[in-house]
């Protein structure tokens, strides 16, 4: 792993089937939208060795949806929870839609609209990371970890502590604290990270 910059991480490792399929989803995304995954797969990105069934994405507004649903089920992508014709109006809704390849369920997109401050933050505040076969935009280092602790199940408080010795002095120190502080999670953030 390489810091390129604050904004640029260069991973080499060999490539898994999860990093294949988002990849190739992502690759047909940026086309249409500003993209940023965000939680349990940047873990697995990083070299965490669980599963994920699925991977979440934050999006942009879509100049144009359909195009987007042409492409995706031209390149053999499906919409598991809706009928092509309504997904749009579930994203909407502040709903999520999962995109998979045809005929299977998983791995799959969790992609959805940002709601939150912190939804729009990580959204704004990308970073890029340089694989083999591809780039990647996934979402502040500290706020996924701050995140991670909010979320406080044994699987996420795992994720955080990963991130956070793996990454170890290219943390922001101090955003993480104030990610800790809006999430109000200082007293897993010292049980677990300090």
């Amino acid at each position: 792993m390489r810091f390129l910059d604050k904004d640029t991480i260069q991973l080499d490792k060999v490539e898994n089937e999860l990093d294949r399929f988002v990849l190739g989803f992502t690759g047909i995304l940026e086309k249409y939208t500003k993209y940023v995954i965000i939680s349990g797969y940047i873990a697995i990105l990083f070299g965490r060795n669980r599963t994920s069934e699925d991977v979440d994405v934050f999006v942009e507004k879509f100049p144009d949806f359909d195009a987007f649903l042409a492409e995706i089920h031209k390149n053999g992508y499906w919409i598991i929870n809706e009928d092509r014709g309504d997904a749009f109006s579930m994203l909407q809704e502040g709903l999520a839609i999962r995109i998979a390849k045809s005929n299977t369920f998983e791995p799959n997109i969790e992609m959805k609209f940002p709601k939150r401050g912190t939804d729009f933050y990580s959204l704004e505040n990308r970073i890029k990371v340089i694989l083999g076969s591809g780039t990647l935009q996934v979402g502040s280092l500290e706020l996924s970890i701050a995140y991670k602790l909010f979320l406080g199940s044994e699987k996420d408080i795992e994720d955080a502590r990963f991130l956070f010795k793996l990454l170890g002095n290219n943390i922001d120190t101090g955003m993480l604290k104030t990610f800790v502080r809006q999430l109000k999670v200082e007293d897993v953030f010292k049980r677990y990270l300090a």
